[in-house]
């Protein structure tokens, strides 16, 4: 049984249609058919060669140059109407062969119907397939592949307008969506030749006009390598023209990920400015890629880089830097300056969050290094003035904190500086620099250490020596050859001074040694006893050179004895052979005046290891003069 809404359908198609609702359909079937029988006329209103014609004179007054068209066109007219070239040729009729600027396999554009009917298409959103396009980049950074057409005309009259561009209406047109498929472009530098070549382009460009903003997305193969970008211009014709342009987009491949927003200028060094980002987990092939050639950075793996950038024409700087290399990450300032008469120049502050700075300087410092070293090149390609500080770097089994570094490498100078370190609850500065000696040069080692704590140093280091113990000041000056090595350091050339106030020689038994010397013609020092010996101070002076460190007039200040000390220490095989002075005053002072104090003196040889050394009585004590 029919329900009751069934019939209500019924009843109200059943009526007649109103008298507006028909002319409404009758307009709107007159319009179709218009429409339908102009689509079935068009293509035989609309004149094939004319719209050739016209679109080769509307890419010859787009770019300037000669352009031929080989293939017949073909015209579609549904969706939209449409002409399709085969074949196309772009040539600088002034260099002949040479001549050639781009070609494309398949060229098609929209254009406009009614346009065409009365002999003037525009077209617009182009579609190229397989395009081919040569560019000459000037000295100066401008792209030129035109002469006397409308984007020439329009680069040349562009301005800039705060954050956009102006231009006037004479220099002005359309352009709509360019959709490029399997395309090549081909950048030659003019300067020195070189040529950069992108491959397999497959994008799209949106440009309404040419006074306003343009946006790139697509791929692109660039030495071998596959890209993706997404970029957006407010002032295409200005970063044409090799002026700064406002630009913000990515760039990401399987190498590497890339961000900005800012201004760009293809100019001599194409500079960015604004915030940018890298990063790559692989900094040697990244760098490699991108053409930069820096000894020292071939086993470079994770570098990510996040700054501000304001730079001009020869100089960059990155503020707000947050900069990582492998373990090491970084924060402050760098300024790069690149003048056209010598190297380029990085100067800067860094503050780092690692211990562990030594890669780092070994890197950055190369002339501290052999010059047959592949790492001492980057001398040639590189100069650095840079501060670095952290609030904790490990050297060896030291830690020192609050550490403030500086790094120089500028002409025939390398030097690095310990500006400032706290180094065992004392302080600790120092310099290693290159020095000019003929040909090979050499290395300065200068170091300083005050009030610092040297039986917590001797401990670290695991000396088991008869060394003093006691919170006291080391100066060193030590010359090498380059490259500092091992070996280098062995035959080093320089002064050592040590001074201390009251601590302990840990293995000295002086009650043992004394006892042993009226009994033996020589015995180890571990034979007198495990000691401590207590001291007062300390001031020992020590020529370096040979592999020899020469002690002349050493004072160790006791209780009650002065101990004087004079040899040598080949250190190079952990040897001694000093002679020591012990004088003991008998009234329980220390003045050593035999005089006034009435000293028991007793002399000894030492040799052997340092680590135990034999030690050979030359003065057995007197009896004890009383008065």
């Amino acid at each position: 049984m029919p329900n009751e809404t069934d019939g209500k359908l019924r009843r109200t198609f059943g009526r007649p249609l109103g008298k507006r609702t028909r002319i409404a359909l009758i307009v709107l079937v007159s319009l179709l058919s218009l429409f339908v029988a102009f689509q079935l006329a068009a293509p035989f209103l609309v004149s094939t060669v004319l719209v050739r014609e016209r679109m080769e004179r509307a890419v010859e007054e787009w770019i300037g140059h000669d352009v031929s068209i080989g293939g017949q066109p073909s015209l579609a007219f549904w969706p939209e109407p449409r002409i399709t070239f085969s074949d196309v040729m772009v040539r600088n009729i002034d260099h002949g062969k040479k001549g050639m600027l781009g070609s494309v396999r398949e060229l098609s554009a929209s254009f406009d119907l009614l346009g065409a009917l009365v002999g003037q298409p525009e077209f617009k959103d182009f579609h190229l397939k397989d395009p081919q396009l040569f560019v000459l980049r000037k000295p100066d950074g401008r792209l030129d592949w035109t002469n006397d057409g409308l984007l020439s005309r329009a680069v040349r009259a562009v301005k800039s307008d705060g954050t956009g561009q102006s231009l006037d209406n004479a220099n002005d047109a359309p352009i709509g969506d360019v959709l490029i498929e399997n395309g090549t472009l081909q950048i030659t530098n003019e300067e020195d030749g070189r040529i950069v070549r992108v491959d397999r382009i497959d994008s799209e460009i949106d440009w309404s006009y040419l006074s306003r903003s343009a946006s790139f997305k697509g791929q692109a193969t660039i030495a071998g390598r596959r890209v993706t970008a997404d970029i957006t211009s407010r002032q295409p014709l200005l970063l044409f023209s090799g002026r700064s342009s406002s630009t913000s987009g990515s760039i990401q491949s399987d190498l590497f990920n890339a961000k900005f927003s800012g201004v760009v200028n293809l100019a001599s060094h194409g500079f960015l400015s604004g915030d940018a980002e890298f990063a790559t987990a692989d900094g040697a092939k990244a760098m490699q890629w991108m053409g930069f050639d820096l000894p020292g950075t071939e086993k470079l793996k994770q570098l990510s880089v996040k700054a501000r950038l304001i730079t001009n024409d020869t100089a960059m700087r990155f503020e707000s830097l947050s900069l990582g290399i492998d373990d090491i990450t970084a924060s402050g300032i760098l300024d790069l300056t690149m003048p056209a008469d010598a190297p380029p120049r990085l100067t800067g502050t860094l503050a780092l969050n690692t211990r562990d700075v030594l890669p780092m300087l070994a890197e950055i410092a190369p002339r501290l290094l052999d010059k047959s070293d592949p790492a001492a090149r980057l001398r040639d390609r590189l100069e650095l003035d840079l501060r670095l500080s952290a609030q904790s770097v490990e050297i060896g089994p030291f830690q020192l904190s609050e550490v403030a570094v500086g790094i120089m490498n500028i002409g025939d100078q390398s030097r690095i500086d310990i500006l400032d370190s706290d180094f065992e609850n004392g302080r600790l500065t120092g310099r290693i620099a290159t020095i000019k000696d003929g040909e090979t040069g050499g290395v300065a080692i200068r170091l300083s250490v005050q009030d610092a704590d040297f039986a917590s140093a001797i401990s670290r280091l695991g000396l088991k020596a008869p060394l003093p113990g006691a919170s006291g000041s080391l100066e060193l000056a030590l010359d090498v050859a380059r490259p500092v090595t091992a070996e280098t350091l062995r035959n080093a050339k320089g002064s050592l001074r040590f001074r201390a106030g009251s601590g302990t020689l840990a293995g000295v038994d002086m009650a043992g040694i004394r006892r042993l010397a009226t009994q033996k013609p020589y015995f180890t020092l571990s034979e007198a006893g495990t000691g401590p010996y207590e001291f007062q101070s300390v001031d020992i002076n020590v020529t370096v050179a040979d592999g020899l460190a020469d002690i002349r007039n050493g004072l160790i200040v006791g209780t009650n004895e002065r101990i004087t000390l004079n040899g040598i220490v080949p250190y190079a095989n952990n040897s001694l052979a000093l002679s020591a002075g012990v004088l003991t005053d008998s009234s329980g002072t220390t003045s050593g005046d035999a005089a006034a104090g009435r000293p028991d003196a007793t002399q000894f040889f030492i040799g052997g290891s340092w680590q135990n050394p034999v030690i050979w009585p030359v003065v057995k004590p007197a009896s004890k003069i009383t008065e």
